[in-house]
């Protein structure tokens, strides 16, 4: 199992360029992409939708599919088990895990063997922790169960402006704090930064990355 975790970003002024990039070589040729856009309002599904395969068409992947939230929970994941890479949108975390939880998806994912890629939400939900910093979404800083994919947290859309939030949440655990145009590569244990991204560890913050 191979994680992309993407801060965010618009990949039509070339903000992801680097990020997809760094994705092409991970990509095999003729690699079936699935989109789970559980997370997402129904009237942005469209635009996740268009700006993925426009970023994935772009590094040569030509099979990109939407996962429909009507098929039934055996569909879904015949549908996951048939291709090789999933991309998790972005939008409301809580959304999209009461949603893989409701559909009896939990386990398909976390038994998945190939790459899947998060941006913003999406990245949130391969954690252990989901923490979900205060903004005009969200009046309160709250964290919720993730997957558990890997032992630590990542906060999105990092500007850093909620380091007084995330400075006493690293004393439990390490969080990757991630800019838009950034992301974490993760590959059996490994992270590698794509451009600048910052850890907390322990009630303190290091740059990561370069770029």
């Amino acid at each position: 199992m191979k994680l992309c975790f993407i801060g965010g970003g618009n990949p039509s002024t070339g903000e992801l360029d680097d990020v997809m990039n760094y994705l092409s070589h991970h990509v095999e040729v003729g690699s079936k992409m699935l989109i789970i856009p559980f997370a997402t309002e129904d009237s942005k599904i469209d635009r996740w939708f268009n700006s993925a395969k426009q970023s994935f068409g772009d590094i040569g992947m030509e099979h990109i599919k939407l996962l429909d939230y009507r098929l039934t929970s055996q569909e879904m994941k015949d549908e996951i088990k048939d291709h090789d890479v999933l991309y998790f949108s972005g939008g409301r975390p809580e959304k999209l895990m009461e949603s893989l939880y409701a559909k009896d998806l939990i386990q398909t994912i976390k038994g998945f063997p190939g790459l899947m890629v998060g941006v913003s939400a999406g990245a949130l939900l391969f954690c252990r922790d989901c923490i979900i910093t205060k903004d005009e979404d969200y009046p309160e800083t709250q964290i919720i169960r993730g997957l558990d994919l890997v032992n630590f947290s990542v906060e999105v859309h990092y500007e850093g402006a909620n380091d007084e939030e995330l400075l006493p949440l690293s004393n439990d655990r390490d969080i990757y704090a991630i800019p838009d145009g950034s992301a974490i590569f993760w590959d059996h244990e490994e992270a590698t930064p794509i451009h600048n991204i910052l850890h907390f560890r322990k009630g303190t913050k290091q740059i990561l990355g370069e770029g």
